[in-house]
């Protein structure tokens, strides 16, 4: 059977989902003690996931289907997005249509990439504040909010690279398929079932 190769697979859609629900989760119970434990839990779910979407990056192209973008690839298409936006011969063309549109496609890139970055970074000074020193959870509130910041970069250029293309970009990482290799789709459900099982056992502790 011949592959068809994506960088995109229902392993990484369900990622996704996951990892946006875990931010607003954690974000919305931060400062509510009576949330405290659901609050920690929302946290070690991002980690997982994004410590996940990292080993998938490397093991699908050779057991799957699909060669996920990783740091790297979205890191040379926001510096040649950059480098377009900046090829243009005077100020005014800056501003232009095509302009704006290279600067949104750089900055969304940009913002996975440090959302990819930050991500481990807040889990790890929310377990320093829990574990180690109280005194870390105003650094952590920081960080919490340079990733809020992020995320709104991300939607806003997500909308914006949108409306350029005429049609919702976002669609491709929400629309569930079921066309994947077996051997993803079996990852997709190994998954959730950690979670599940994570979120379950955590939250009883």
């Amino acid at each position: 059977m011949s592959k068809t190769w994506s960088h995109i697979d229902i392993l990484i859609r369900i990622l996704h989902i996951i990892i946006m629900l875990g931010f607003i989760g954690a974000y919305f119970t931060g400062d509510n003690e009576d949330l405290h434990q659901v609050h920690m839990m929302f946290g070690y779910v991002l980690l997982i996931s994004i410590t996940a979407r990292v080993i998938w990056h490397f093991l699908s192209p050779r057991i799957s289907s699909t060669t996920p973008f990783g740091i790297k690839k979205r890191s040379n298409i926001a510096i040649n997005a950059i480098k377009k936006s900046l090829s243009y011969s005077n100020f005014k063309s800056i501003f232009s249509k095509n302009s704006i549109h290279s600067i949104s496609v750089a900055l969304f890139q940009t913002s996975i990439v440090l959302i990819f970055l930050v991500i481990p970074i807040v889990v790890g000074l929310g377990y320093a504040t829990e574990h180690v020193n109280f005194s870390l959870k105003d650094l952590h509130e920081f960080f919490a909010n340079l990733f809020l910041a992020l995320v709104l970069l991300h939607v806003l250029t997500l909308i914006l690279n949108s409306i350029f293309a005429k049609r919702f970009q976002g669609w491709s990482m929400l629309k569930m398929t079921f066309s994947d290799a077996k051997i993803t789709k079996f990852a997709a459900l190994f998954l959730l079932i950690v979670i599940g099982t994570f979120s379950f056992f955590y939250l009883r502790m």
